[in-house]
Order: C-alpha cells, then sequence, then structure tokens
C-alpha cells in the first residue's frame, strides 16, 4: 500500500482566518500602543487561539510589521502596479507623486500606529530585525522609479539607488517622529529638487 498517498494533508491555509488576526492586531495596536500589545490579546480580539497566531507568526514583531503592511500599498511582486511612485511620465513627476501620497498616509492614524511602533524599534531587537526585512520591498520601488527613468533617457545608471533608499526614509521618519511638522507641498518639493534629484543624478554627465 502507498502510505504517502493515504497520508492526510496539513491543514490549508485559510486566508479570511489570517486577515482577521491582521485586523485584530491593529486594532489592538490603537488600543494599546505596541510595547503593551500581546500575541494573547490579538488572539481574544480575533476569536482565535494562540497557537493559530503561532502558527503563522513566530512572535509579535512579525506579526506587527505584517499588519502594518496591509494598511500600505499592496506588497511589490515585481509588477509596476504596486510601485510606491506612481508612472507620471518623469523622474521628478513620479517622487513628488509618490512623496506626496505616502506623506498623506502618514498624516492619518495610519501615521500615528507607525510612530507607536518605530518608537519601539530601539527597545525590540526582533521589531528592529522584522522592519528592516520588511525594507527589501521599498527598495525594489526604488529600482523601479529609477528603471523606468533609465527607459526614458532622465538617467543611465542606478548608481544614487542605495543613497536615495538610505536618505529619503530618514527625512520622512524625522518629519513623522521628531518635528511634526505636515508632509506639506513645499516639503515634497524640497525633498525631491535638493535631496532625491541630486543623490539620483550623481555620476550622470552633465547636459
Amino acid at each position: 500500500m502507498n502510505i504517502a498517498a493515504i497520508k492526510p494533508k496539513g491543514r490549508p491555509r485559510d486566508d479570511t482566518r489570517e486577515a482577521a488576526i491582521l485586523g485584530a492586531t491593529i486594532t489592538v495596536l490603537k488600543n494599546v500602543g505596541y510595547d503593551r500589545l500581546t500575541i494573547e490579546a490579538v488572539a481574544s480580539e480575533a476569536k482565535a487561539s494562540k497557537a493559530t497566531v503561532y502558527r503563522r507568526w513566530p512572535n509579535k514583531a512579525a506579526l506587527v510589521v505584517d499588519a502594518m503592511a496591509q494598511l500600505g500599498p499592496p506588497k511589490d511582486t515585481g509588477d509596476e502596479t504596486t510601485c510606491l511612485f506612481p508612472d507620471t511620465g518623469t523622474l521628478r513627476g513620479d517622487l513628488v507623486a509618490g512623496l506626496e501620497a505616502i506623506g498623506q498616509k502618514l498624516s492619518t492614524d495610519e501615521g500615528k500606529l507607525m510612530f507607536a511602533v518605530m518608537t519601539a524599534v530601539s527597545r525590540d531587537p526582533e521589531l528592529a530585525a522584522a522592519m528592516r526585512g520588511s525594507t527589501e520591498e521599498k527598495r525594489r520601488s526604488c529600482h523601479t522609479v529609477v528603471e523606468r527613468a533609465i527607459k526614458r533617457g532622465e538617467l543611465t545608471s542606478t548608481q544614487g539607488v542605495d543613497a536615495f533608499v538610505e536618505v529619503v526614509p530618514a527625512l520622512l521618519y524625522n518629519r513623522l517622529l521628531i518635528t511634526g511638522e505636515p508632509f506639506d507641498e513645499a516639503f515634497i518639493a524640497q525633498t525631491v529638487d535638493n535631496i532625491a534629484l541630486p543623490l539620483l543624478l550623481q555620476g550622470e554627465p552633465r547636459r
């Protein structure tokens, strides 16, 4: 008898249950903040068992990062439709439109949640590690906007992407966490014209 043929399959993935747990995580995060959030509280809010949560996420840091990701743009799958920077026809236009959208998002309740999570990073090594892992999708979006510019003839290489990825998010987080000033038109224009474009244009031939 072929034992493999009759071996029962593992429990299928339940996307509905996963969505309920991620939604419950956001609810608990809003109510008590990151430090006081527990797997037990999330499981209770989602009407699930702790075992169900732990089957999908190894710790609360991974759970919170995944939950926060659901509030943002779709995950980058390599398709330009998921890029953080829309295709406006020019590199500057793409950068302005993308940063405006990110700024608007950070100015809502999502920004407050991000504030709660970011302030806990220095106290929680697992959260810091999970946050670092989540930056890869943003890095791919930055490469996408540069590759578009190369196709248009606005850039000749991706030389400035790494610096762009490091510096521009830091400016946004400083605005969110330190100064508390709005992500207004003047800030977006200054960030694009004085920081983002010079970084991406470094090493480009003079025209």
